[in-house]
């Protein structure tokens, strides 16, 4: 199951909603913030998810509005995404990034080329933390909410350890005796 499919599964598991609505919910909430959702891979993976039977639909009218579809999910998959849910909590997942192939064959490049990328991407990864900072206090009246809190604070402490680890890195980069 793809993320957006289980960002989706989650949505409509709170309730049923209609496509612009989810769009909006998402923006809301600044789930940008941690995972990568397109507009236009909303309706693309609800119409996924109802062709693989996980969710379903009907139209319903608004008074002076064209009817809408409504999606939800069908009951008898509600189980299934709590059992979903469950496993991605316990399970810590593998990170495959770009990143890992810049370091892999960083040794292209002279170490100088190396510092000056890092101290880049420590100055990124600066901007993004202030990035989440401030949606974060955008956010304030859901500070009490624990899973809501947690959205935020985990990226935060991830990136807080990835500056360790680059001011570690270019330490060592700047000792003559360490080849690169």
């Amino acid at each position: 199951m793809t993320q957006i499919e289980m960002v989706l599964l989650g949505l409509l598991y709170e309730e049923d909603r209609y496509g612009y609505e989810i769009e909006a919910v998402i923006e809301e909430r600044k789930m940008r913030n941690w995972t990568k959702i397109g507009f236009s891979s909303i309706y693309n993976s609800l119409n996924n998810l109802e062709k693989k039977g996980w969710i379903g639909s009907r139209y319903e009218e608004e008074y002076g509005s064209p009817a809408r579809k409504v999606y939800f999910v069908n009951d008898i998959f509600r189980d299934t995404v709590r059992e979903t849910i469950k496993k991605v909590l316990q399970t810590p997942q593998r990170v495959y990034s770009e990143f890992s192939i810049g370091l892999a064959f960083s040794h292209f490049l002279t170490k100088e080329e190396v510092y000056e990328c890092l101290i880049e991407y420590r100055a990124n990864l600066e901007n993004r933390r202030q990035a989440i900072m401030k949606s974060y206090a955008e956010q304030s009246m859901v500070h009490n909410i624990i899973h809501v809190k947690a959205l935020f604070t985990h990226p935060l402490r991830l990136l807080e350890a990835e500056v360790e680890w680059i001011n570690d890195l270019l330490e060592e980069i700047k000792e003559e005796k360490n080849d690169y």
